[in-house]
C-alpha cells in the first residue's frame, strides 16, 4: 500500500469516527430531551460534581442573557462537551488575562486623548501602564483595520 494510499485510508478511518461519535451524539441529545422530571433529575444527580457545576453555570449565564429553555441547553451543552471532551486532562485558565483583556478593551474605548490620569484612578493602574494599554489597544485596531483593506 502506498504512503498515499496509507494516509487516505487512515483518513477514512477517522471521518467514520467523527461520523459515529456525531450519530451517538445525537441520539444521547434526543434521549435527554426525552427525559422525564424525574428521570432527568436522576440523571443529573449522577453526574460528576465538575460537570453539574459547569451545567449550572452555563444554565445561569444562558438565563442571565435571558435565553429561553435555559436548563435544557446548559444540559446539552454539558452533555456535548462530556462527549467530546471528557477523559482529557484539560487545563483550563482562571481567567484573569480575560478579565484583564476586556478591562483593556473598556480603557481603549474610555480613551479620550487627555485623560490618562483619570483612567488610571479608575482602574487603580498607574498612568504608565494605561499608556502601554493604549498602545497596545492601538496597534491591534490598525491591525484590524489593514486586514479589512485587503
Amino acid at each position: 500500500m502506498s504512503n498515499s494510499s496509507l494516509q487516505h485510508s487512515q483518513w477514512d478511518k477517522q471521518m467514520d469516527l467523527l461520523n459515529t461519535e456525531a450519530a451517538e451524539l445525537e441520539q444521547a441529545l434526543e434521549t435527554l430531551q426525552t427525559l422525564k422530571p424525574d428521570e432527568r433529575e436522576d440523571f443529573i444527580k449522577r453526574w460528576p460534581s465538575t460537570l453539574q457545576s459547569l451545567c449550572e453555570l452555563m444554565r445561569i449565564t444562558l438565563e442571565g442573557n435571558k435565553v429561553p429553555n435555559s436548563v435544557a441547553i446548559s444540559e446539552a451543552l454539558a452533555t456535548t462537551l462530556s462527549s467530546y471532551l471528557g477523559g482529557r486532562d484539560m487545563y483550563i485558565p482562571n481567567g484573569e488575562r480575560l478579565k484583564d483583556a476586556l478591562r483593556d478593551i473598556r480603557i481603549w474605548r474610555q480613551f479620550k486623548g487627555n485623560n490618562l490620569e483619570q483612567l488610571a484612578r479608575n482602574y487603580g493602574l498607574t498612568e504608565r501602564r494605561i499608556s502601554q494599554i493604549i498602545a497596545e489597544q492601538r496597534a491591534a485596531f490598525v491591525a484590524r483595520k489593514q486586514r479589512r483593506l485587503f
